[in-house]
C-alpha cells in the first residue's frame, strides 16, 4: 500500500469523525499558537528595550554602586546591596570627566514625592542632576532653559519639568517663574523639557529635574549618588574608558584590586552596549522560559491524540481484521495509523502557527497602546520552524503506541471482535 494511499485513507477517518478530530487537533492547535506568540512576542519585547537602551547613546558608560557578582541572581538582592553602599561621590563624576576618554559626566540621585502647585497635586519622580544630564541624553529644554552649574554649586531651588508633568500641573498657564512644592521646599519652575515618552517602560515626561546638590541636601538628606553616566568620546576608546573608570574608582575609594576581581569593586562601570547584550540576555530567557510553559499544551495535546487513537484503534477493530484478512500487511496498518496521527498535529500545527502570528500582531498593537510604545511586530521563524517540528514530532511520539497496537492485532481476533 502507497505512501499516498494512506494518507487518503487516513484523511478518509479523520473526516468521518470531525468532531473527535477538532477535539483532538485544538490542544495541538493552543499549544503551537502559544508558543509562537510568546516567542514573537519575546522577540518585540527584546527589539524595544534593547532598541531603547541604544537610543539614548551608545557611548554612554554607566557606573552604580555595589559590586559585580555574576552569582546574585535576585534583582532585589541586588538593588538592597546598591542602597547600603553610599561610596559613591559627586567628587567621583568630577574625577571621572578629568579622564582623556570621556566628554560629559552627569551624576544623579532619584527620589519619588508629591509635587504641588496650588490646589494640584501630583506624584512624581525627581531626578537630581548636573546640565550635562541634558546633554548626555540629547535632551532639549523647549520653554525656557536648564539650570546652570553654578546652580549646582549655590544648591539653588529651581526645577525643570517634564512635558507632561507642566501640563499636568499648569495646563495652558506658562510655567516659568511659577513655584512648585517639593517636601516642604519651594522650587521656581525655569525651564519644561521636550515631549521624550516612555523609555524602558519609564515616562520620561513624568520626571521632575533638579540640581543634583538641591535633591541631596533639601529632598534626600544624602551625601552618595545613585549613579553616574559618563559619555565617552567616540565608540573606538568605551573600553579603555570603562578600564580607567575602574582603575580611578578603586584607587578614590581606597580598594585594593590588583587582579582586576570585580567582585571586590564596591561599584560597577557598565557601556550602553553591555548593558544592551546583558538586557537581551534576560529577556532572551524569560522569553523561553514562557515559550516552556506553553509548551506544556504541546505535551497534554499530544496525549489526547494519543487516547483519541487508541480509541480509534479499539473502534476499527473489525476494519483492521478485515484489511490484514485480505493481505494488509503489518506495516501498512502501523503507517495508516501513524500517518492519521501525523496529519491531526500537522494540521493543528498549520493552525496553531496562523493564530499564533494572528495572536503576536495583536498583541504588539495592544501592548504598544496600553504602555505608550513603539512595540514592533515579530514574526519569529525560529518559533514557526520550532511549531512545524515539534507538531511533527508530537504525531510520531504519540501516534507510534496505537499504531504498534493495532499492527500487532491479530486478523481472526480482530474479526471476532465484538
Amino acid at each position: 500500500m502507497s505512501i499516498l494511499y494512506s494518507f487518503k485513507v487516513a484523511w478518509v477517518a479523520l473526516k468521518t469523525n470531525k468532531v473527535r478530530s477538532f477535539l483532538t487537533i485544538l490542544g495541538i492547535v493552543i499549544g503551537i499558537a502559544a508558543v509562537v506568540a510568546m516567542m514573537s512576542l519575546g522577540a518585540g519585547a527584546q527589539h524595544l528595550i534593547v532598541g531603547q537602551i541604544m537610543s539614548m547613546g551608545s557611548n554612554n558608560i554607566f557606573i552604580e554602586p555595589g559590586a559585580f557578582d555574576p552569582k546574585k541572581t535576585s534583582i532585589m538582592e541586588a538593588r538592597m546591596e546598591e542602597a547600603e553602599i553610599k561610596t559613591l561621590k559627586i567628587s567621583d563624576a568630577q574625577a571621572i570627566k578629568n579622564l582623556p576618554e570621556i566628554e560629559e559626566v552627569a551624576p544623579f540621585v532619584i527620589g519619588v514625592e508629591k509635587v504641588i502647585y496650588k490646589d494640584v497635586s501630583k506624584k512624581v519622580t525627581f531626578i537630581g542632576t548636573t546640565p550635562a544630564a541634558h546633554i548626555i541624553e540629547a535632551t532639549e529644554v523647549t520653554l525656557g532653559r536648564d539650570f546652570t552649574e553654578a546652580e549646582v554649586k549655590s544648591q539653588a531651588r529651581v526645577a525643570v519639568l517634564g512635558y507632561k508633568i507642566a501640563q499636568d500641573l499648569f495646563g495652558n498657564e506658562n510655567p516659568i517663574g511659577k513655584i512648585i512644592r517639593i517636601k516642604k521646599t519651594n522650587f521656581r519652575v525655569i525651564g519644561v523639557l521636550e515631549e521624550r515618552g516612555t523609555q524602558t517602560f519609564m515616562d520620561l515626561d513624568e520626571f521632575v529635574y533638579v540640581p543634583v546638590t538641591t535633591a541631596q541636601k533639601l529632598l534626600l538628606g544624602i551625601d552618595h549618588l545613585k549613579w553616574i553616566v559618563a559619555k565617552a568620546k567616540s565608540k573606538d576608546v568605551i573600553d579603555e574608558a570603562v578600564e580607567d573608570i575602574r582603575l580611578l574608582l578603586r584607587e578614590r575609594h581606597n580598594i585594593y584590586n590588583p587582579t582586576g576581581d570585580l567582585t571586590k569593586d564596591d561599584f560597577k562601570v557598565m557601556s550602553q552596549v553591555e548593558a544592551a547584550n546583558i538586557l537581551s540576555s534576560v529577556m532572551g530567557v524569560f522569553t523561553l522560559f514562557l515559550s516552556s510553559i506553553a509548551a506544556i499544551a504541546l505535551v497534554v495535546g499530544g496525549i489526547g491524540i494519543m487516547n483519541i487513537m487508541l480509541v480509534s484503534v479499539t473502534e476499527r477493530t473489525k476494519e483492521i481484521g478485515l484489511r490484514k484478512a485480505v493481505g494488509a500487511r503489518k506495516k501498512d496498518i502501523l503507517y495508516q495509523f501513524l500517518i492519521e496521527a501525523i496529519v491531526l498535529t500537522s494540521v493543528g500545527g498549520v493552525v496553531g502557527i496562523v493564530l499564533g502570528i494572528l495572536g503576536s500582531f495583536f498583541g504588539s498593537l495592544v501592548f504598544g497602546k496600553m504602555l505608550y510604545m513603539q512595540w514592533k511586530f515579530f514574526i519569529s521563524l525560529k518559533a514557526i520552524v520550532l511549531g512545524v517540528g515539534v507538531a511533527v514530532v508530537v504525531g510520531l511520539v504519540f501516534g507510534i503506541y496505537p499504531a504498534r497496537k493495532a499492527s500487532q492485532l491479530s486478523p481472526i481476533e480482530a474479526l471476532r471482535y465484538e
